[in-house]
């Protein structure tokens, strides 16, 4: 690449691609992964298993680059980012039995993390080319990057799901990654060169104690951890929550009158219903009156929940005869369809007794709805400048935080689609408010010498909460969906008390302590 020289704007541009096909999948992963039989933890463990990997090798992909340059690298990353893509979109394109294609998912996520370089490595070729005093400006393209490939990802994940079915969204991410690797072929030039910073390795055990150590940064450290894990529980469930036909435990409300109703009804639908009940439920429902209202309701929760993706349960006899020869479809993708629609005929059969399901979302409606929370997310970033002159940093990470925990705890409550976005432009304020002033104020309050350092803690603790918030929110979910997000709720709220207790003495910006000050004292 002798004569082309390094530009900002073609690694900005190299990252926004590859962020696009990360948006393209990640609101449609939850759903795919349940579609195929996954539940509980192992969605979750499918979510995280990208952090999991770029945690473990995106430090190993940086020395690397140390030693090879950041160019083949960037290669290597986008290539293997082509590959993982393409492997998903190859798991959901049908022909697998679903063991096998939530297998080939995992896969198609673990390589995804493990190839994942592009930040780490774009961040350290971006320290190549610029000068100290222009590198944090440099930096934020990066956040740009984020912003945008989190608006339009989804988005076109949700138009090409609708246009052109289940696969689509990972073959488009495998060409959009694949169309990167091309262009950094021809346009993308080697930054590094003999002196340049190296590229930041994970912290080591000394890094995490001395940052932890020091009051005001070591908290701030632990609410931008608390904050990424509130934000991955809300991430990883919602899709569940919109877009999953599956009952929550307060959806019967007489759970023990719908029990007797179901033992006792003739019809054709409440037989096939009772036949599709685990043995244990069926039994347990032989002596109703000794049961509690609320170990019944556990049992309906998990054996309708079972039924619904068990087989196509059979419709009321007018309309059954009215779609005489009606067949149904093979594929996934009608099994989806199944499942939405046994439900529909569940709450029409037991009236009063089942709530219907007020909001329902398909698959490829979730990435309008995800693009939308970008674009809230990018609107008050955009603002955050002002706001912090106005309030600094330290009431603006606490009241951020506060409408965050606020806005996560109605969201699974409400019942309008006007109440839907007003929760999710809540979530996504406060989320998107909060990144910023953290990361500054950790910045100011840290010497010049330990910045490198101090930031690598913060952004560690950030990935390992992107792995938590996951595996701990879907396992709830599966247990009571409303219990996640109170779970997120209250941790944002034990975020607020621990930010509010111990940066009431930190000034505000424009009359903060000097770098290095805390350190000092």
């Amino acid at each position: 690449m002798k004569g082309r020289k390094p530009s900002l704007l073609i690694i900005f541009l190299t990252v926004f691609i590859d962020l696009i096909g990360f948006g393209i999948v990640l609101p449609l992963l939850p759903r795919y992964s349940e579609l195929y039989g996954a539940r509980g933890l192992m969605i979750g463990a499918i979510i995280a298993s990208f952090s999991v990997m770029q945690f473990l090798l995106a430090p190993a992909w940086g020395r690397l680059s140390d030693r090879i340059g950041r160019r083949p690298v960037l290669l290597l990353s986008n290539a293997g980012s082509t590959l993982s893509y393409a492997l998903f979109g190859w798991a959901v394109s049908g022909g697998w039995s679903p063991p096998v294609a939530l297998g080939l998912i995992l896969l198609s996520r673990i390589f995804a993390g493990a190839c994942g370089a592009n930040i780490s490595v774009a961040s350290a070729y971006i320290a190549d080319i610029t000068p100290p005093e222009k590198r944090s400006k440099g930096m934020a393209l990066i956040g740009v990057a984020f912003g945008l490939g989190f608006i339009l990802g989804p988005a076109i994940g949700g138009l090409s799901l609708k246009w052109l079915g289940l696969a689509a969204p990972g073959w488009v991410a495998a060409g959009l990654c694949g169309a990167n690797f091309l262009l950094a072929t021809v346009i993308l030039a080697e930054s590094r060169q003999a002196g340049s910073p190296r590229a930041p390795g994970r912290p080591g055990l000394d890094q995490w104690r001395r940052v932890l150590s020091r009051p005001h940064a070591g908290l701030l450290v632990k609410v931008y951890f608390l904050a990424t894990f509130c934000f991955a529980c809300f991430e990883s469930t919602l899709p569940l929550l919109l877009a999953s036909p599956a009952f929550h435990p307060d959806d019967f409300p007489e759970p023990k009158r719908l029990a007797r109703a179901l033992n006792e009804d003739a019809s054709l639908l409440a037989a096939a219903v009772r036949a599709g009940l685990p043995e244990e439920i069926r039994s347990a429902w032989r002596d109703l009156d000794g049961l509690s209202e609320t170990r019944v309701r556990r049992q309906l929760y998990r054996g309708l929940n079972a039924v619904l993706t068990k087989a196509r349960l059979p419709e009321p006899e007018a309309a059954e005869s009215a779609g005489a020869g009606a067949e149904t479809k093979a594929g996934e993708a009608e099994r989806r369809v199944d499942a939405r629609r046994n439900r529909q005929l569940l709450e029409q059969a037991f009236p009063g007794l089942i709530r219907p399901q007020a909001l329902w979302f398909h698959e490829s409606q979730l990435g309008y709805l995800f693009a939308f929370c970008g674009l809230v997310a990018a609107f008050v970033q955009g603002a955050v400048g002002r706001l912090v002159k106005r309030m600094g940093e330290p009431r603006l990470i606490v009241g951020s935080l506060g409408l965050f925990a606020v806005s996560l705890l109605i969201l699974p409550y409400v019942k309008t689609l006007a109440l839907l976005l007003l929760a999710l432009a809540l979530i996504s304020a406060g989320s998107g408010i909060n990144r910023a002033p953290t990361l500054g104020l950790l910045s100011m309050l840290t010497p010049p010498e330990e910045q490198g350092a101090t930031l690598g803690v913060a952004q560690s603790a950030s990935t390992l909460g992107r792995i938590l918030g996951p595996l701990m929110a879907t396992g709830i979910y599966a247990w009571n969906p409303h219990w996640a997000y109170g779970l997120a709720s209250f941790t944002a709220l034990a975020a607020v008390l621990v930010a509010w207790r111990g940066l009431r003495d930190v000034p505000v910006s424009g009359a903060q302590k000097p770098a290095g000050a805390e350190a000092a004292g």
